[in-house]
């Protein structure tokens, strides 16, 4: 399926995420995930496109996975993660119960109470942006280093202009962003971790100039953004793992790792730095072998790569 079925698809969900705010978040939820599971059942393009990305990446990574199985339910993540949080807007805690299941909160506020700020280390793995919904809403001071998202709640969309030399507003880059640009936003990063600020930044974002470093993720080689290991070098902050899985039923499981120090030396050694950009990405790799429906984007990167840059603007 190429650009006109995901335009499709994005249609569909616009038009109908204003009429599934007035049913409860779960079932709101639930009901997204089943037009992911209706696209894949009756478009034989769509299901054949499923199903080869599925196949391929279990061949390389040595994986027994059924794409009649995979399939379905990666079709349905796919889906949920672009409402991002859109469907809790405005919710009540009551109202959000069950919603998240948080698994190792106390690695993260252990980190949190060491006082040196927190480097969160962020992927595309499953419903990443709901995990930082759960943490502003409670009250972690939380800021993100990347790409500004779009399309997302008004709590969110607060969260993104809060301004001052710690606020987000001037933490986020693009691949346009000059040399002197990215350097004034790690600068400000730092000062971020420094205030004792829990710090997201994705571990998997394939990054075209320094600072970054060649690595291997799911049988193919990328050149990875390899900022978080800096920031992680000079700052010293604890380096907590973290992870946001859809479930089943469009709930969200967030997961918490134990931490870890990145060594000063990572900060000016091209090869130490390249060997943590690679760890990273294998703590992901190990979470797509065994959850491979939250793989979302990762099996269709060649596809994408594959596509003109006319077709992939917006």
């Amino acid at each position: 399926m190429g650009r006109r079925g995901i335009n499709t698809r994005k249609g569909l969900l616009r038009a109908t995420l204003p009429l599934l705010r007035w049913l409860p978040v779960r079932t709101g939820l639930g009901l997204i995930g089943e037009i992911g599971r209706w696209e894949y059942r009756l478009s034989p393009g769509s299901r054949a496109r499923f199903d080869g990305a599925i196949r391929r990446h279990a061949e390389i990574l040595g994986e027994r996975w059924d794409p009649g199985v995979v399939g379905p339910e990666l079709a349905a993540n796919r889906i949920r993660s672009r409402a991002r949080d859109l469907l809790l807007d405005g919710r009540t805690d009551a109202q959000l119960d069950g919603v998240f299941r948080v698994e190792g909160r106390d690695r993260l506020d252990e980190a949190v109470a060491r006082g040196r700020g927190v480097l969160l280390l962020g992927n595309h793995f499953g419903a990443h942006l709901l995990m930082a919904y759960w943490m502003i809403r409670h009250g972690y001071q939380w800021r993100m280093f990347g790409e500004r998202p779009r399309h997302i709640s008004k709590l969110m969309a607060a969260q993104f202009a809060l301004e001052g030399p710690l606020g987000q507003s001037r933490l986020f880059v693009s691949r346009k962003t000059n040399p002197a640009e990215a350097a004034g936003a790690i600068l400000r990063a730092a000062r971020v971790l420094k205030g004792g600020i829990v710090l997201s930044i994705a571990s998997d974002v394939r990054w075209p100039t320094p600072p970054n470093a060649t690595a291997r993720f799911l049988g193919r080689s990328y050149d990875f953004s390899s900022t978080w290991v800096t920031l992680g070098a000079l700052s010293g902050a604890p380096v907590v793992p973290a992870y946001c899985s859809i479930e089943r039923d469009g709930t969200y499981r967030v997961e918490f790792e134990p931490s870890f120090a990145i060594p000063t030396a990572a900060a000016r050694d091209e090869a130490l730095a390249a060997h943590w950009v690679q760890h990273g990405l294998d703590l992901i790799e190990g979470r797509v072998r065994t959850d491979p429906a939250n793989s979302i984007d990762y099996f269709f990167w060649e596809e994408d790569e594959a596509r003109p840059r006319a077709q992939m603007a917006g």
